[in-house]
């Protein structure tokens, strides 16, 4: 879920939620400490809280992780099915632009957490919701092989659906960030979230390699590129997996101990969240250049799986292959970024490692279909650096907060809002320009590019734009 995840997953159009652990102690107490067990006027969790919510978070993690490798919004999976449901270009846009819009409802968290008395509460009920939301997909997937001739119909309810999930998914995302924030201690978060990452990867490689495998295997003729079709029982039976390790998951959030709000904490106005985090000199600077960034991220993250399979021609297995190899990539790297952003601070990582994406996407422009395994080989596994990119962003988001405990709820919600609705804008405009493009080509320099490529190119002038908003952050002083 920083999936911001929170969330950039530039290559597989992956979710960033970046994350490590720190080492953590044997229980002080044989219970398991809970929200109820805590008194509404502590000011901070015990020692003893904080490390059974650290593992719990890891717990939960795992889930999350298996439940991502399937079915992941932009992920391969879900691309995939898009496309036997017969999704263009615009489709594949609004796949990954609707879910975003629909995450400007994290606004009103800070209101729903005023309502309910807990970021807990309201993270249960919210990402319950949204995991829960999954399983209506496996039997959308059985629609599809009952009534094949109403492909429309199943993809508007998987638009309809995933819109759904997202926005539930966004308010539950703001509360768990300011939650984590209270569970990890300031001083350990790099460690503990490259660790926690690094766990949750290493889960999601093995899930997705076997999920490659599958898709290849359970095919039914077809005439299409690779010569195959993944079978629609297939997405039946991943999207139930999926949806019962998101069910898993809420017996854990329920479980990971909180601080409650005061009884007396006045309900925030969304107005109030939006013009508080604009005041704050730092964090506005931080809101400006990270709106940049992704808006030229989402003109062509829904993309990269699609140019893989339709222009590349590549099968799952090989697109899989490549996920997972840049996934590896970034968890060999996971624990040396940790001490890097701890030695270096968050500020001068990203700025270097963002710079380092501007190549990347202007060199996937220039990868064609002949022999195109290898150069992708090549630049999957420079993912390494994106381990530092997205460890980075996520705790400097974190290190910038004015405030801690509960009360940061509204930036968090307010910043997150922001970054939805510029990243949702750039995938619906990029299905409008490659529309136009269709099956044509755009000479530059001597060259011919097609539609994705012409977005790839763009990304890449639109990062160096964005760059030069980067103002330069003291990532060990809250926001001013």
């Amino acid at each position: 879920m920083i999936s911001l995840s929170v969330k950039e997953r530039d290559a597989k159009g992956v979710s960033e939620r970046s994350s490590d652990l720190v080492e953590i102690t044997p229980e002080e107490t044989l219970e398991t400490p809970t929200t109820e067990t805590i008194s509404e006027k502590q000011a901070d969790l015990s020692p003893a809280q904080k490390n059974s919510g650290q593992r719990l978070m890891i717990q939960e993690g795992a889930l999350w992780a298996v439940m991502n490798a399937i079915a992941g919004t932009g992920g391969i999976v879900m691309t995939a099915f898009a496309l036997y449901l017969k999704a263009d270009g615009f489709a594949i846009g609004l796949l990954s632009s609707l879910p975003l819009v629909a995450a400007l409802l994290q606004l009103w968290t800070p209101q729903m957490v005023a309502r309910l008395g807990s970021r807990k509460l309201v993270c249960v009920i919210t990402l319950g919701t949204s995991r829960v939301l999954l399983l209506p997909l496996a039997f959308v997937a059985m629609g599809a092989i009952l009534f094949p001739d109403l492909s429309l119909l199943w993809l508007l309810i998987v638009l309809a659906s995933i819109t759904l999930a997202s926005a539930f998914n966004a308010i539950g995302g703001t509360s768990w960030l300011s939650w984590a924030g209270t569970v990890i201690p300031a001083e350990k978060r790099a460690v503990y979230f490259s660790r926690r990452n690094f766990i949750m990867g290493i889960i999601g490689l093995v899930v997705s390699l076997f999920t490659g495998f599958f898709m290849d295997w359970w095919t039914i003729p077809a005439s299409t590129k690779t010569g195959h079709q993944t079978h629609p029982g297939a997405y039946v039976l991943l999207f139930l997996i999926a949806g019962l390790c998101g069910v898993c998951t809420i017996f854990i959030l329920r479980r990971t101990p909180d601080l409650p709000n005061p009884k007396d904490t006045p309900r925030p106005r969304l107005r109030d969240s939006l013009i508080e985090t604009w005041q704050h000199l730092t964090l506005r600077r931080f809101l400006i250049f990270r709106s940049a960034w992704m808006f030229a991220v989402g003109i062509c993250s829904p993309y990269y799986t699609v140019y893989l399979l339709q222009n590349l021609h590549l099968n799952f297995t090989q697109v899989f292959f490549l996920s997972n190899l840049g996934t590896v990539a970034g968890l060999l790297g996971m624990s040396w970024w940790g001490r890097k952003v701890e030695k270096l601070g968050c500020s001068r990582i990203l700025y270097w490692t963002s710079w380092f994406k501007v190549l990347y996407v202007i060199l996937w422009a220039l990868v064609g279909p002949k022999d195109a395994f290898l150069p992708m080989m090549l630049l999957h596994s420079t993912l390494i650096i994106d381990a530092g990119l997205n460890l980075a962003s996520g705790n400097l988001l974190m290190n910038l907060m004015p405030r801690e405990g509960t009360g940061n709820v509204g930036y968090y919600s307010a910043f997150t809002a922001v970054m939805s609705l510029v990243s949702a804008v750039g995938p619906f405009m990029a299905g409008i320009i490659i529309g136009l493009i269709a099956g044509g080509n755009i000479v530059i320099a001597g060259v011919a590019f097609g539609g994705i490529q012409v977005m790839f190119l763009l990304s890449g002038i639109l990062r160096v734009l964005a760059l030069c908003l980067f103002r330069g952050f003291d990532d060990a002083q809250p926001a001013q």
